[in-house]
């Protein structure tokens, strides 16, 4: 049976950042998670984990990875943003120093305009009369009117940054405004009038969160390690309590009552129903606190953040309550978003707002339950649920199509960067810069991962790490030039993680080792070097059997074909190389990059060649004519990471620019489409022909026109033109769609250039103008400029035609007396 080549791979699942710090708000309906990213606001459906759109949104052409960072870099960065409590209106503010209102459901700038202020707005508020506070580094707060973008009053008496900005809504519908600044001062001013009512004094370091209970208490944190409890009736301080934390963030928990996992059974969630004004803060060293402000007494006070890791403590930044799903949402200093639920069903959710540097991936599980494992420059690995869905290709066909989701769970064991992943079936191998590698068995049914055994005896950064599909042992290199091979237990205790005990070891390399890998018949092990050195081991006593020499720099990658006995390596000289483990001699030199090859894997069944490198690019290769075959640009710097899956129909990469890629093989689809409309064009054209043979112009040319035959339109336009049915014209262009009046346009402006098609061009032009004025088409500035240049010359030209021409006229009428008197 003949196999064919995968030529085509589309990018149709990009995970890129949503959350990049900063404010976040929940919809008060629970259903989306706004969160602030870069130049956008991202909008996150949290049922199904997925970003749903941004506002401002992307443009919809599909664009390479610098393409889309060169977009972001173009496009005003958002500073803060807030959105009303009717769910109506999104007001940001940019670094430009304009503030802008969106309309939530159309997702489109409705109105812009100066903020006034001398300095960036860090903090806006929002009334539900559409009533626009912002605080800047001025410390001047003013007030807007949202649909007039009218400044209502400028608000003094704050000094130095504002910190904190809310609304309160009395008894009488009358809106207090309250700004926390820089020193360290609470205050208030009437939003009718403007005037400042009050201030309170209490803290000694910045305010940096206010919140309400029934409109008869304050409370205020900041990162003098204390939350105060103030009456608004009296203006006074009831209550200080002292939790020696930085406090950045706090809300307010629901007086009805919430609940909260039992200590016992983790499954299980507790009811607490609060006696006085309970209150969830979170700052500096990541523990979150539930406080009864008014009683001083603690509900829940977390453990450090991640005890088995000082490096993996977070601090929390921000945290926000959404009442409609009984959720708090806990945004940490590397961007991770906690999705604690405060409802009877215990649920506690990851989501990856933006990744760090990408270094390795590896695939989990069975068929029916995969999960992708990700090294992001992190002590932690992160697994996420691998998704397949069914997906409408444009031939009307159902195709699958795999998702990741931003939400994952965290796998905590390493005390440093993890470096390399391998797995197969259900285990998964880890090694870090903490000298140790980790053995983890992964549950099909949760999605998760458990460590079963540590190996610790290198004395460097273990940088590769290899399992046998045998499951017997495992090898490691390290940069401390040596390979160890580990006896993987059959069994492994429940209760603590089974110590690795190291088989054999060798002195390997005299540079430190980049990549290791075994042999399908398990009998063989290789590595590459920093030394240019390529190394076959036995795997029986790790005693060298050959060397490959050849590359002229770094060995970065080695991949055992698994079909034929021959190796595959990247190298920092820019090549892949294929080696004969008969003789140890290169067969073939495959040479396409700008930059160092990264990695690089077989697919296809071993007929053809995955890598990526420094240059941003992932190349599919052709062995058989050592050709590159495609290049793939989805990324904007160097890819680390590349997984092969189901031998080359899915593959997933990662790199430095946070990005997750998972490219499907679309080369049986794209060829079916081709061939269909290739098919369909043939019988179109044959229907064009009769058409014209039959005499029958104007349906000809509406076909003309769909099949992009611009000379056999414009030779039925003159046709129709001489036969006196120009005003037919406006009948067929009225039934073609959009596109096609565009297609159109692009035709008439092309031949509008040569006088010999002027008329024509002319001709379809004022049929076409109308809709350019009722805004239905659009001409760029450049095509207008010409269209209007060479249609001032045509008029001009005709213009001394026809001033000729009855010239002529009138001397042949001068004449004509004379020659009848002849």
């Amino acid at each position: 049976m003949s196999i064919k080549l995968r030529e085509i791979f589309k990018p149709e699942y990009v995970q890129k950042e949503f959350y990049t710090g900063g404010h976040i708000e929940w919809t008060p309906d629970g259903h989306n998670l706004l969160c602030q990213c870069g130049p956008r606001v991202s909008i996150l459906d949290i049922e199904t984990t997925t970003l749903v759109d941004t506002i401002p949104q992307r443009t919809g052409s599909v664009k390479t990875g610098d393409e889309e960072d060169e977009e972001d870099e173009c496009t005003d960065t958002v500073i803060t943003f807030t959105l009303d409590p009717t769910s109506t209106n999104l007001i940001t503010s940019h670094k430009s120093g304009l503030l802008c209102t969106w309309d939530w459901n159309e997702r489109k700038l409705t109105k812009s305009w100066r903020h006034l202020h001398k300095g960036p707005v860090m903090k806006l508020a929002i009334t539900c009369d559409q009533i626009i506070a912002s605080g800047g580094t001025d410390s001047i707060v003013r007030l807007w009117q949202s649909e007039k973008a009218h400044c209502l009053h400028a608000l003094h008496g704050a000094q130095g940054n504002i910190s904190a900005l809310k609304f309160l809504q009395l008894q009488n519908s009358e809106f207090w405004l309250f700004a926390a600044d820089m020193q360290c001062e609470i205050h208030v001013w009437s939003c009718d009038d403007g005037k400042h009512l009050f201030k309170l004094q209490g803290h000694f370091s910045t305010v940096t969160e206010l919140a309400f209970y029934k409109k008869q208490y304050l409370i205020s944190c900041g990162r003098d390690k204390v939350v105060i409890l103030w009456d608004l009736e009296s203006k006074l301080q009831l209550k200080m309590v002292a939790l020696y934390d930085c406090l950045e963030t706090m809300v307010v928990l629901p007086e009805e009552g919430f609940y909260l996992q039992d200590l016992d059974n983790e499954l299980k969630n507790t009811r607490v129903i609060p006696n006085g004004v309970c209150v969830a803060v979170g700052g500096e060293n990541g523990r979150l606190h539930i406080w009864d402000v008014k009683n001083n007494v603690p509900i829940l006070k977390e453990s450090n953040a991640d005890s088995q890791s000082i490096k993996s403590t977070k601090s929390i930044t921000n945290m926000i309550f959404n009442e409609t799903r009984s959720t708090l949402a806990i945004c940490y200093v590397d961007n991770t978003i906690t999705l604690q639920s405060f409802g009877p069903q215990n649920s506690n959710l990851t989501l990856i707002g933006s990744n760090d540097e990408i270094l390795d991936v590896a695939l989990l599980g069975n068929e029916w339950s995969r999960s992708l494992a990700v090294a992001i420059n992190s002590c932690d690995i992160y697994i996420f649920p691998w998704h397949k869905k069914k997906i409408e290709s444009d031939d009307n066909c159902e195709i699958d199509k795999v998702e990741l989701g931003v939400c994952c769970k965290r796998l905590k064991g390493h005390t440093d960067t993890v470096l390399c992943l391998a797995s197969f079936k259900n285990f998964l191998i880890s090694s870090s810069k903490d000298h140790s590698i980790r053995v983890w068995l992964y549950c099909n049914v949760n999605r998760t991962a458990k460590c079963v055994a540590i190996g610790s005896r290198h004395t460097g950064a273990i940088n590769t790490v290899a399992i046998s599909k045998s499951l017997d042992f495992i090898v490691s290199a390290s940069t401390d030039t040596t390979v160890k091979l580990w006896k993987l237990p059959k069994t492994f205790k429940s209760d603590e993680p089974h110590i690795l005990s190291v088989k054999l070891t060798e002195v390997g390399h005299e540079k430190e080792i980049n990549s290791i890998c075994i042999a399908p018949n398990y009998q063989t092990i290789a590595t590459g070097s920093q030394d240019k050195l390529i190394k076959i081991w036995s795997a029986n006593d790790l005693s060298a059997l050959g060397v490959c020499r050849g590359h002229k720099r770094g060995v970065w990658c080695v991949r055992f074909s698994p079909i034929d006995q021959v190796l595959l390596s990247s190298s920092a000289d820019t090549t892949l190389k294929i080696w004969s483990m008969a003789d140890y001699s290169c067969l073939k030199t495959l040479e396409s990059h700008d930059s160092s090859v990264l990695k690089g894997g077989f697919l296809n069944h071993g007929t053809q060649v995955a890598s990526c490198g420094g240059d941003g690019l992932v190349k599919i290769w052709c062995l058989k004519t050592s050709e590159c075959i495609t290049s793939l640009d989805k990324h904007s710097s160097k890819v680390w990471a590349l997984s092969i899956v189901d031998d080359g129909s899915i593959m997933v990469t990662g790199g430095s620019d946070s990005r997750l890629v998972v490219w499907h093989d679309r080369t049986e689809e794209v060829r079916i489409s081709e061939a269909a409309a290739s098919q369909t064009k043939a019988l179109q054209d044959q229907q064009l022909q009769n058409l014209l043979q039959n005499e029958q112009l104007l349906p000809a040319l509406k076909m003309s026109i769909t099949l992009e035959r611009p000379n056999t339109a414009l030779k039925i336009i003159q046709t129709l033109s001489k036969q006196g049915q120009g005003q037919d014209l406006k009948m067929v262009f009225q039934n073609i769609n959009q596109e096609q009046k565009e297609r159109l346009l692009n035709y008439v402006v092309d031949w509008n250039n040569n006088g010999k098609y002027c008329l024509a061009a002319q001709l379809v032009l004022n049929i076409l103008l109308e809709d350019v004025m009722m805004g239905k088409l659009t001409i760029n500035q450049e095509k207008l400029q010409g269209l209007m240049a060479y249609s001032e010359r045509h008029y001009r030209r005709l213009t001394t035609l026809m001033t000729n021409l009855q010239l002529l006229r009138y001397t042949t009428n001068c004449m004509a007396p004379h020659l009848s008197n002849e």
